[in-house]
């Protein structure tokens, strides 16, 4: 095994380079990258992180070599107090029984039954709208995500309770910005952010036990969704699946299952409206494979420049920035030594945007995803890799097609802003302030 060591920032005495991270974490992301190259060692207050670039690296420690890793946890009390043992934040057997269980709730059948309340969650949302109308589009886009999320894979109803749930996870989600020095303030400080996250995580716990009572009350959406699945493994005998249990997946769901789709949408309405000669090609294809109505689950798949749309700006602003794992024995990582225990962070942001794997990669051009190329898997990556990939990518594709196709026929989303957004580093890469948008009738 190599035992040499990458090269890094030194940054300075104590805090390393803790607080050039948190000033601009993409910034430093891609400065690393570019003055290090593709394996850099950071210090940092808490001890070492590993950045790594390499495409063909990323993927031997998400695939070929996962089992040496783990998920690190990287909030402190906050994330994995917040969700417990859930999908995303368990390891082990228990993840492993978890993902069987819930998977077929993400099938192509489930899919396709889902695929109505999207389209007609999406269509309700647009005769709320008037030409001339200004919206936050980030906001609409989010308390969309969460209704569907909750009346498809939680099979429950939300009551008119979106924009509350959409206000406590943003109070929840700024105490995990990476832009701000004050996330390395203890916890147990009642700083003013501090205290809107407990408050956040109080107002979800009390949303999360409301849907679990709709399914023992009897009163949930059909059989198939994932708290369905897992309610029946629980009558058939399996005593892992604990209220506590149940609380932690619905949080879970709560929280990764509508946010990134959210954020997708955001980011393809702003791109859209940047870029007319790409809006010209997305509503062609609407109002060819629509012929004016709103889509259905058949049409999903002959929405191809609509998928290009999406994987392209999801290209350009990942929500999700970068992946983290931690080594649980000793490895080799690009000819150098990895101990046990080191973190390693694998940044989207940066892969995404390499002028090794993409032509002009700054641009926003969806005709690249119909272009043969040779550059690596894992050049692109946003929903992570291996066994852990994003058990809901297929479920959030499809979604977020549905959303464009049923919107995008009906109306035109022009930026009202005078700058680009400002990306601010959370648990996912969400904009600053609220994305506002003219709403112009076709």
């Amino acid at each position: 095994m190599a035992d040499r060591v990458p090269r890094g920032p030194t940054g300075v005495p104590l805090f390393g380079s803790s607080l050039s991270f948190a000033a601009d974490p993409l910034g430093f992301f891609e400065r690393s990258a570019r003055e290090y190259g593709d394996f850099v060692r950071v210090e940092t207050l808490n001890g070492e992180i590993y950045l790594l670039t390499d495409p063909a690296e990323i993927e031997r420690i998400l695939t070929r070599n996962n089992a040496n890793y783990r998920k690190p946890d990287l909030g402190g009390e906050g994330l994995d107090g917040l969700l417990g043992e859930g999908l995303l934040t368990s390891e082990g057997d228990r993840w492993l029984r978890q993902r069987k269980r819930i998977q077929p709730s993400f099938n192509r059948s489930m899919l396709d039954r889902y695929a109505e309340t999207m389209v007609a969650d999406a269509r309700e949302l647009a005769e709320t709208w008037a030409d001339g109308d200004r919206v936050e589009g980030d906001r609409a886009m989010s308390r969309l995500t969460l209704r569907i999320i909750v009346e498809t894979v939680l099979g429950a109803e939300l009551g008119g309770m979106e924009r509350e749930i959409a206000d406590a996870l943003e109070n929840v989600g700024q105490k995990f910005r990476s832009d701000d020095v004050r996330t390395l303030v203890p916890e147990e400080v009642p700083t003013p952010r501090n205290v809107k996250y407990r408050l956040g995580e109080r107002r979800l716990r009390r949303i999360v036990r409301d849907i679990i009572r709709q399914h023992e009350r009897g009163v949930a959406r059909e059989d198939g969704n994932m708290l369905a699945l897992l309610f029946a493994a629980r009558e058939a005998g399996a005593t892992d699946i604990t209220d506590d249990q149940l609380r932690d997946e619905v949080l879970t769901m709560l929280l990764a299952g509508h946010d990134t789709t959210a954020l997708t949408l955001t980011y393809s309405w702003y791109l859209l409206s940047e870029h007319p000669e790409v809006r010209r090609e997305f509503q062609a294809e609407l109002d060819s494979v629509l012929d004016g109505e709103d889509p259905t689950a058949a049409d999903a798949d002959a929405l191809a420049y609509t998928e290009r749309v999406v994987k392209e700006a999801i290209r350009l602003y990942p929500p999700v920035y970068v992946v983290y794992r931690q080594a649980t024995g000793d490895d080799s990582v690009a000819g150098f030594r990895l101990p046990e225990g080191a973190i390693v962070a694998m940044p989207q942001w940066v892969v995404h945007r390499d002028p090794r794997w993409w032509d002009d990669p700054e641009e926003f051009r969806p005709e690249r995803w119909a272009e043969e190329t040779d550059r690596p898997d894992y050049a692109y990556y946003p929903f992570g890799g291996g066994p852990r990939r994003c058990i809901g990518e297929a479920f959030a594709m499809r979604e977020a097609k549905l959303i464009l196709a049923t919107i995008g026929r009906r109306f035109e989303l022009d930026y009202a802003g005078r700058d680009d957004p400002e990306l601010i580093p959370m648990v996912t890469l969400h904009p600053e302030p609220p994305v506002e948008f003219e709403i112009r009738t076709r």
